[in-house]
């Protein structure tokens, strides 16, 4: 069985991947507000008379640009899930079609759900990165092909069930074509440098407007705010990209072992 690589108490919010960012911009998102705080004191000014035109147009911009960031990144990772979905079905298919029209023996039998888990683990270390041969999941597509290939010669399957059967397996190439698409579009990087720069600006003015309506209340309004939505933005971060090891990502080793556990059920293999 495929041992899951996640990082401990995944229920856990922020993860250590994200809370090495996060909480150093909220350290010093707290110091700053902190000084302006004083400063306005010190100062004794009086409320920007652009704080509510400023207030208006940056939670228009900034609540715009999160809320398009947060589903494109999220369309990433559910696309992603739903093409691990379709491989899931594939091979499932495959393995009962071939244990329905084929004769095959032990041996047989054990080759085909041996490949089929491979395929899996194969695409999925495709798709980490973590291979070293160039494209591994088509030497094994190539392989299932040309398992289906040997049975039509050796007259197991006539022509109509072989093409059935190739049908599965062509998808299997498919589901890699659409994963290697997900991982290779992100999200353009015009677009998240006028959010980021959207979100410093913001938390750079809100602090003048704050400290003279709220008082010390605005050191932790303005701590909270940089919190969740400067979270959101390294959450999306993490998410856009499914196929890693962080805990937001895809569990590809539990699809990988539902793959491998299907194939041996339905072929019959111990």
């Amino acid at each position: 069985m495929i041992e899951p690589r996640r990082h401990f108490m995944n229920w856990f919010w922020p993860p250590l991947a994200i809370a090495a960012r996060l909480w150093p911009t909220v350290a010093f998102a707290t110091v700053y507000t902190a000084a302006v705080y004083v400063f306005c004191r010190w100062q004794q000014l009086e409320r920007p008379v652009w704080a509510d035109q400023i207030g208006v147009v940056n939670a228009l911009v900034i609540g715009v640009l999160i809320g398009f960031r947060t589903k494109a990144a999220y369309d990433r990772w559910w696309e992603a899930r739903i093409q691990w979905g379709e491989l899931t079905n594939q091979s499932r298919n495959l393995c009962l079609k071939a244990e329905a029209y084929v004769k095959l023996d032990d041996a047989g039998r054990r080759e085909l759900a041996g490949l089929v888990a491979q395929y899996s683990v194969a695409l999925m270390n495709h798709l980490r990165g973590t291979t070293a041969v160039p494209h591994v999941p088509a030497q094994t597509a190539e392989r299932i092909i040309a398992l289906l290939a040997s049975w039509r010669t050796a007259g197991l399957v006539d022509g109509h069930c072989h093409q059935m059967l190739d049908a599965h397996a062509s998808a299997l190439m498919n589901v890699c074509g659409a994963c290697e698409r997900i991982r290779g579009t992100p999200l353009p990087g015009s677009f998240l440098s006028l959010l980021r720069h959207g979100l410093i600006l913001g938390f750079a003015a809100a602090p003048w407007h704050l400290a003279v309506s709220l008082g010390a209340w605005a050191i932790v309004v303005q701590s909270v705010l940089v919190y969740f939505l400067f979270g959101i933005e390294l959450t999306a971060e993490e998410v856009e990209q499914p196929f890693a090891f962080d805990p937001d990502d895809l569990p590809l080793e539990k699809f990988c072992e539902t793959i491998r556990a299907s194939a041996h059920e339905i072929l019959g293999v111990k």
